[in-house]
């Protein structure tokens, strides 16, 4: 009779002790945080998330969520569709060579610009400013006669490729936009 009630008090001390102690929310967490294992991770974090009303103080802090507000500083980010978008330039000479980053439906063909400067790079190449701002170098072996102040066309070609030419002449120097 006294083993029977000694082991009866010992079942209930030791169910009332795992009760006495409930651990938060933020403990759970950090339980699940510290598991190596991603999917066995994942598999406590919703352990957790669906056993909410066994932790302490969770009806408090689900409420503090609820009633949370953002600022107007959060409110003034970006959404994250507009984080990715180029700001779209004004005219579209600015943008002309970069083809591979924007949409070609509206693309210009040709665009004509006065050279503002011009160096060759260590392989003996042009690479050509123009006055638009936009610098262009020189991807094949062409020798073309150019020099500052004067008037040029690139237009484009097939399969991406630009052709810088100048007028009265029979031939053009294939080039790519750098900047």
């Amino acid at each position: 009779m006294k083993t029977q009630l000694l082991s009866i008090a010992t079942l209930l001390c030791a169910f009332s002790a795992t009760q006495a102690y409930a651990e938060s929310i933020g403990e759970a967490m950090e339980k699940c945080r510290i598991t190596d294992n991603s999917l066995k991770r994942l598999m406590c974090y919703d352990g957790v998330a669906k056993s909410l009303n066994q932790y302490e103080g969770a009806n408090e802090q689900v409420s503090q969520l609820k009633e949370y507000k953002p600022s107007n500083s959060a409110q003034a980010r970006p959404r994250p569709a507009q984080v990715g978008q180029q700001p779209v330039p004004t005219k579209p000479e600015h943008e002309f060579g970069l083809e591979h980053k924007r949409d070609l439906t509206k693309a210009t063909s040709e665009i004509a610009v006065t050279i503002n400067a011009i160096k060759k790079n260590l392989r003996d190449k042009y690479v050509l400013t123009f006055s638009d701002g936009s610098v262009w170098q020189q991807t094949d072996q062409t020798y073309l006669k150019i020099k500052e102040g004067q008037a040029v066309t690139v237009e484009r070609g097939l399969l991406g490729a630009f052709y810088l030419g100048v007028e009265g002449l029979n031939k053009r120097m294939k080039v790519k936009r750098i900047k």
